[in-house]
């Protein structure tokens, strides 16, 4: 029986093997999407201090159109959460008008992105809605001559960037326009990452900013400083704008991966103010009882953001 057992398996060579298994590829279940939620001490936008404790939230994510073109876009809400804003006068108590305004922005963004050798184009519109007791005009002595110099208006941009890296260093700068507000903003950023650990990193970071007409978004007259009493007799001789270098905002982040979809990030930065940003006040009294100017100082801020990709 056994010599009959090898004689079959010669003649009938080895067993077949097998299909191969398939391995199948990994599901990719990465919508693209990254959510934000961000704690800063002081909210510092284009170089002015707006205010104290500012809070908020972000979604941001990039649509791929073709090869090496996409649309990205974010959404982000933030507000000053205990309505301490540096930029009303400080001479009257809280709740008189002028003190202690709440301030809230809504930011929607969209952008065209190609990669174009080692430089990315964007080409962008952004949209700001302002909220809040900063965005309401006149005031409660019902003065219809100040009534002007108080609030924001919202915004509209549209802006044109470019960015690449040399060596270690990634630059980027960009020219936005605001047509609504009538005021140009340029902007020049650079920064590398300094690997510390697998997780953990150093980012230093760089910006300078150059504004034409620039008010931020306030009405023409809030830098027209009140100049004698009576009221009704103001300094015209402010600026109703700023044209020339805001400020440098430059600092340290330390951006630390807590698995493969979280990313804790606390900073630190220094808000620095340049010579067009001086002797600026906000109209915000009409008797010269004192502006704040607490706005347009240097400040060291500091602040952490949790981010998650889905």
């Amino acid at each position: 029986l056994g010599v009959l057992l090898i004689a079959a398996s010669a003649v009938a060579g080895p067993a077949p093997k097998g299909p191969a298994p398939q391995v199948q590829p990994p599901v990719n279940d990465d919508l693209g999407i990254t959510a934000g939620l961000g704690y800063h001490t002081n909210y510092i936008w284009r170089g002015v201090n707006f205010g104290q404790h500012w809070v908020d939230a972000s979604l941001a994510g990039a649509i791929p159109l073709m090869e090496s073109t996409r649309l990205a876009w974010d959404v982000n809400y933030g507000s000053l959460a205990g309505d301490q804003d540096h930029i009303t006068s400080n001479a009257l108590p809280p709740g008189f008008g002028f003190t202690g305004n709440s301030f809230q922005r809504l930011q929607l963004g969209a952008a065209f992105q190609r990669d174009v050798g080692a430089v990315t184009v964007s080409l962008g519109y952004r949209y700001y809605r302002n909220m809040g007791g900063l965005t309401q005009s006149g005031n409660p002595l019902g003065l219809g001559v100040f009534n002007n110099d108080l609030g924001m208006r919202d915004g509209q941009e549209v802006s044109l960037g470019l960015a690449t890296a040399i060596g270690p260093i990634n630059v980027a700068t960009s020219a936005n326009f605001d047509f609504v507000n009538s005021s140009w903003y340029f902007d020049f950023d650079a920064n590398t990452n300094i690997a510390i650990t697998d997780s953990v990193s150093v980012v230093p970071f760089f910006n300078v900013g150059y504004g034409i007409n620039q008010r931020w978004q306030f009405n023409p007259g809030m830098f027209k400083n009140p100049g004698v009493f009576p009221p009704g007799f103001l300094d015209l001789n402010g600026p109703s704008s700023v044209s020339g270098w805001t400020a440098i905002n430059t600092g340290f982040r330390f951006p630390i991966k807590l698995n493969s979809r979280a990313t804790l990030t606390p900073y630190i930065a220094a808000n620095l103010p340049l010579g067009s940003m001086n002797n600026l006040g906000f109209n915000a009294f009409p008797f010269a009882l004192g502006t704040n100017d607490t706005a347009f100082k240097s400040v060291l801020t500091g602040g952490v953001t949790l981010s998650v990709r889905f």
